[in-house]
């Protein structure tokens, strides 16, 4: 229910969709030409009839492009194998087929390289990227980005770096990073203004509008959306008018005005369902993010029909392109739905789809990814500012050293002998310096490497307390249902709610233990050495002590109770030898 984004841009800057489509007489002319020409010329002319075909025949479009295909690959002619490579990608952009349109960008984008083709080039992997996005790749997504970006500012290529920078916005709204992905957003908007494309500031203005609903600025959003709308009607986008209207929908509930939420909710889809443009992308994207919107309002409505109805077709349109997290957010919805209707088996197969999807989206492997993509960017530059300084200052160094030997020159021998001892110990100190900086860099890289794994130790406890309290919930809900079920079933019920309890405390220990083995590796060694009579239970509490839980952090992930907890810290003072007014907790921190 997040977000909006960049998905528009996935054919506005593809070869096919500078091609408007064209009329019968257009069709008949590059048919009669092509029955004339041979060559690499045939070739072009193939792709070229595949565009005019795209808005009225799409299975025509396919054949033509392959035709295409076929004769440059027998050709050997790399720009041909890229334009009609790069032509079926955007068919099947068009189809919702996006692994196959990434097969065919791939090839495309390995030809324009060859050709020498930079624009193409650099387009081909802005489209990748925004594949990839959709599909919450995110680390590959910013990876396609900023290469396009390299490119463009490389061979000065503008026109597509206003998208570029409003794409790389979307991966940072994605990954929840609101002030970086507003500053982008930003840019992206002023970039459009100022080359007067008001279509693309329009979809700018609709994604300032999602962080300022985020942040809570719901009227401010509202009016930014409704700015959006104005252009996209304008330009007759009926795809786009739609997609506003759901965020506008989201914007309404998130302001506790239902009434509002559902009114935009039911013109987004009868939008949807009443549009006449060709849209240049998935539309599956649009109708399953909009369906999701429909289906959560009908069950915060109590029709568990309709939301039902409309959560599975959004759940079929996901999973059949790989959106991950608008997966789990149906997956979501769906265990709710069967678990109010008493149906415990569906239920339990969408929460493991959805804890399944949480994982890989939210867990530890994404963020700790991310973290370290974001430090090595940030060490980088500052290493390269650094090289940079220093290439300078050995500039500066060397031009003295000629101005001196130019002056000893004139001079009798002991000047000379005295300036050489002089730039000698000048030299000496420059490298003590230097040497001194790289002292410096090395430091600074091992404190970003322990922020590192801080951070991502800190991700991973974050995670596990949600993922046991999400647990504890389903548990609980299972454990009231027992008594509105058959008698046959209670024992069934409270198996799942056995095994979901204990897999998770089992598999949260070894995962949690894995992560703060890789973080303070010496800490159960020194534990061992000072207090060798602690039992396995006392030494996880002394770990999670480490990190400064609280008694009621540690219950949640032990199952334990509070007064548990607190019994066993108290036998652990004991143990320890502590005095009344000695902090445990500072007193683990130092071993």
């Amino acid at each position: 229910m997040k977000y909006t984004l960049i998905l528009f841009y996935l054919l506005l800057f593809s070869p096919a969709s500078f091609c408007q489509g064209g009329n019968l007489s257009d069709t008949l002319t590059l048919q009669k030409n092509l029955e004339k020409t041979e060559g690499n010329e045939k070739v072009l002319l193939y792709v070229q009839l595949a565009k005019v075909y795209q808005n009225s025949n799409l299975k025509s479009a396919i054949l033509s492009a392959k035709k295409g295909l076929d004769l440059a690959e027998k050709l050997n002619y790399d720009l041909g194998i890229a334009e009609s490579n790069a032509a079926l990608g955007d068919f099947y952009v068009m189809k919702d087929n996006l692994e196959v349109s990434k097969k065919y960008y791939e090839k495309a984008l390995d030809k324009f390289q060859v050709c020498e083709k930079h624009f193409d080039y650099a387009q081909i992997l802005m489209i990748l990227g925004n594949i990839h996005l959709v599909q919450n790749n995110y680390i590959e997504s910013l990876k396609k980005y900023q290469n396009s970006l390299d490119v463009a500012k490389k061979y000065d290529l503008k026109k597509l770096i206003p998208y570029l920078t409003n794409n790389i916005g979307a991966v940072y709204l994605e990954i929840e990073n609101n002030d970086q992905a507003y500053i982008y957003f930003k840019k992206a908007r002023l970039a459009f203004k100022e080359i007067k494309d008001e279509f693309n500031e329009g979809l700018a203005l609709s994604n300032c509008a999602e962080i300022l609903h985020r942040k809570g600025k719901y009227d401010e959003a509202i009016n930014l959306f409704l700015d959006a709308i104005k252009i996209y009607t304008k330009k007759e986008s009926w795809s786009d008018i739609a997609m506003a209207y759901n965020n506008l929908s989201l914007v309404y509930y998130s302001k506790g005005k239902i009434t509002k939420a559902r009114e935009f909710n039911n013109l987004a889809i009868s939008t949807l369902k009443n549009k006449t443009e060709q849209f240049q992308g998935p539309s599956s994207f649009n109708e399953g993010k909009i369906y999701n919107t429909t289906a959560f309002l009908s069950y915060q409505e109590g029709d568990l029909k309709a939301a039902l109805k409309y959560a599975l077709e959004s759940n079929t349109l996901s999973n059949a392109n790989e959106y991950k997290k608008l997966s789990m957010d149906n997956a979501k919805l769906l265990s709710d739905i069967y678990t109010d209707w008493n149906q415990a088996d569906s239920a339990l197969k969408y929460l493991n789809k959805y804890v399944g999807y949480y994982t890989e989206i939210l867990g530890e492997q994404n963020s700790k990814q991310l973290i370290q993509l974001s430090l090595q960017y940030e060490f980088d530059a500052m290493l390269q500012q650094k090289e940079l300084a220093n290439v300078k200052k050995e500039a500066k160094h060397q031009r003295k050293e000629l101005t001196y030997l130019v002056i000893l020159i004139c001079f009798v021998f002991l000047g000379l002998i005295l300036v050489l001892l002089f730039i000698n110990q000048k030299n000496k100190t420059i490298k003590s310096e230097l040497i001194k900086e790289n002292l410096e860099l090395e430091k600074i890289s091992l404190n970003q490497k322990l922020n590192y794994k801080n951070k991502e130790l800190a991700t991973n406890m974050m995670y596990l307390l949600e993922k046991n309290e999400f647990i504890t919930i389903v548990a609980r809900k299972l454990s009231e249902l027992k008594s509105d079920v058959k008698r046959s079933n209670e024992d069934f019920i409270q198996q799942l709610i056995n095994e979901l309890r204990q897999n998770s405390s089992t598999k949260i220990w070894e995962e949690f233990e894995t992560r703060f083995k890789e973080v303070h590796s010496d800490f159960y060694d020194a534990l061992n050495n000072a207090f060798p009579d602690l039992s396995p239970n006392e030494k996880k509490i002394c770990a999670f002590l480490r990190l400064n839980m609280s008694s009621k952090e540690i219950s949640a992930i032990t199952y334990q109770s509070v007064k548990s907890i607190n019994m066993a810290r108290f036998r652990l003072r004991k143990k320890m030898d502590m005095e009344r007014d000695e902090n445990l907790i500072a007193f683990l921190s130092q071993l």
